[in-house]
């Protein structure tokens, strides 16, 4: 495991509640929805410390496969797991994302470490590309719940 590589980090403003964003990163059907930057994604998720984690990218023909092991499931706040794939070498990264409550809306922390020099421009790139892919998911939701925004 590369221990001493690289990190990226990113942040976002998210358009909805911490307990719905935590909600889209545990849910399978719903990381289905957004969690590849171009499109769609296949998820099977066992989001339970020591649970599997497998993320097809499916983009024509092209399928990119993403394993890992949940190390963190704090609700509705943290995340933290392993993420490997071609792209990493095979070898085990490491993704936290932490929420944060911000009146109503969520920032996003996004971190992924032991990266390569080699991989940290293109999953900068890639998580970049999912994450505005989440915000938007979460934006068409939210205009689509119910027509209420009061309670949560």
């Amino acid at each position: 495991m590369n221990e001493g590589g690289g990190a990226i980090r990113l942040e976002r403003l998210l358009p909805a509640s911490v307990e719905d964003v935590f909600a889209a990163w545990t849910e399978p059907a719903q990381m289905a929805r957004w969690l590849s930057p171009v499109g769609r994604a296949e998820v099977d998720a066992d989001v339970v410390m020591g649970g599997r984690l497998r993320v097809v990218m499916i983009d024509g023909d092209v399928r990119i496969e993403h394993d890992g092991e949940f190390l963190e499931v704090q609700p509705p706040t943290r995340l933290s797991f392993t993420w490997r794939s071609r792209f990493t070498g095979d070898q085990p990264t490491l993704v936290t994302v932490e929420l944060h409550d911000e009146d109503g809306a969520t920032r996003l922390v996004l971190q992924h470490e032991r990266l390569s020099p080699e991989a940290k421009a293109s999953h900068e790139d890639g998580w970049g590309a999912i994450l505005d892919r989440l915000a938007t998911v979460l934006a068409a939701n939210g205009s689509t719940a119910n027509g209420s925004t009061e309670g949560g």
